[in-house]
């Protein structure tokens, strides 16, 4: 049966990987094309606050198989793919292979993980990572023979996939102190200690990551709140994202009112699962779950790390709850426990699968609209022309950035347009991320002063508005 849901799981990650590549994929993808492996490594990386794997996977892939929208997923794709298989481990292991089909079947329809299988950055590496050093650590608390050199590997695969995966560590630990294995508290920092040791050579390029975070940070304080900074709302929020996905309604009346019975269902089946699972089911479940997000928010407070995508490595000892919530029940409730589950799921991933709407920045189309009449000149809310359209017009379309200065903080940003735009009658301006880049709509108003007037506006999939103006 296992073999069922993992094809399942293969066929929702392949429909509709080939929508258009978002901006920070087309980043990295820009980025493995132009540089060596050792550029992408340790130059372009100290711009993109994560650890090296990602980037050294994407490199290599690309070499061997090119870098279209499907080839760059499809490492994310493996990623998600292997985790429910090793989903289904964990959950045979903690209580049965029943409680293991079930943890698979649900991570398989998940809809967030879906989606971030489907997307060509770190994320899906991260869960798989945790996922197996989980599972390792379950099998020596059992007593189990383990190779020292798979736990270092292990933990060297987790110290490459993502920053805020970092915090199963301190899980892992707590838990051990919990269960007061003290053998294997020493075994366990030898292992990460190793594992530090070996990464050693990332310590100088994490300090000019933390730099270059640093300068960002201060220059652009709206970015903060996009990456990841303190709110209140973040983790309800995790919890719903974790249910529904990447799902919303532009009807916000009938969005809570869908919501609030769903998330009551899961809250009751989580409440139930952790309720009926035996004291080391309760103490990894919930350390694993709870801490992470802790620590997340608390580190928030200075330095913007928490967003909901980021604790993704928490959701299969979220979904090994639910499962356990579900099975618990017998019989008839059971069963209508199991098939409203499923088919809430797989609705949220349907919807995302089949509905652009939901889907990623439709760049593709943008350009592709461009590429339909060839304007005469297209600007940016920004120095230069944005990676995802780059990828997508390879230089056909007369594209430029309008900002001398990023973020626009006044008018001197823009001092340079009027000879950008010199001679063309028709201007189209994509406004793209401009509450970021130029708030105060200093681009939008210098063409106007210029005799330029908004005649047409179109909007484009989660990319936003193209403003078309005409010299009067």
């Amino acid at each position: 049966m296992i073999w069922g849901i993992l094809g399942l799981g293969i066929i929702l990650r392949l429909i509709s990987l080939n929508q258009s590549l978002w901006l920070d994929e087309a980043i990295n993808v820009m980025a493995a094309k132009s540089f060596s492996l050792p550029g992408m490594v340790t130059q372009y990386a100290v711009a993109d606050f994560h650890p090296p794997g990602w980037f050294a996977v994407l490199w290599f892939w690309g070499k061997l198989f090119g870098y279209s929208e499907i080839s760059v997923r499809l490492p994310s794709v493996i990623f998600g793919v292997v985790t429910i298989y090793i989903t289904y481990l964990l959950g045979k292991k903690l209580v049965s292979k029943n409680l293991g089909l079930l943890a698979a079947l649900l991570i398989a329809i998940n809809p967030l993980h879906i989606y971030y299988s489907q997307e060509a950055r770190m994320y899906s590496m991260a869960v798989l990572a945790v996922v197996v050093n989980i599972f390792i650590l379950i099998k020596l608390i059992h007593k189990e023979r383990v190779n020292i050199a798979f736990i270092v590997l292990s933990n060297i695969l987790i110290l490459l996939s993502d920053y805020v995966a970092y915090f199963i560590f301190p899980v892992e630990l707590i838990l051990l102190i919990l269960l007061k294995e003290w053998k294997l508290v020493k075994k366990w920092f030898v292992a990460v200690i190793i594992a530090l040791v070996l990464m050693s050579w990332w310590i100088p390029i994490f300090f000019n990551q933390l730099n270059v975070g640093a300068v960002a940070a201060e220059n652009l304080p709206a970015w903060r709140f996009i990456v990841g900074g303190f709110d209140f709302k973040t983790i309800p929020l995790t919890f719903v994202k974790f249910i529904i996905g990447r799902i919303s309604l532009a009807d916000k009346t009938l969005y809570y009112a869908l919501l609030l019975p769903i998330c009551s269902l899961f809250a009751y089946l989580l409440l139930n699962g952790i309720k009926k699972s035996d004291s080391f089911q309760k103490k990894l479940l919930l350390t694993w779950i709870i801490i992470p997000p802790l620590i997340a928010t608390l580190i928030s407070l200075v330095v913007p790390v928490y967003n909901y995508f980021r604790v993704l490595f928490i959701l299969p000892g979220f979904i090994i709850l639910i499962a356990a919530g579900i099975l618990y029940f017998k019989n008839k409730a059971r069963i209508i426990f199991l098939v409203t589950v499923v088919l809430i799921e797989f609705i949220c991933s349907l919807l995302y699968l089949l509905l652009p709407g939901y889907q990623r920045e439709d760049w593709r189309g943008l350009v592709s609209y461009f590429q339909s009449f060839k304007p005469s000149i297209i600007v940016f809310e920004s120095p230069g022309i944005l990676p995802p359209f780059d990828y997508y017009a390879k230089g056909s379309l007369n594209a430029k950035g309008a900002l001398s200065d990023f973020p626009a903080k006044d008018k001197n940003a823009v001092s340079n347009l009027d000879l950008l735009i010199k001679g063309y009658k028709e201007v189209y301006l994509v406004d793209y991320l401009v509450q970021i880049s130029d708030p105060n709509r200093f681009v939008a108003g210098k063409l106007v002063s210029l005799g330029y007037k908004e005649t047409d506006i179109k909007n484009f999939n989660n990319v936003g508005f193209v403003y078309h103006y005409v010299k009067e």
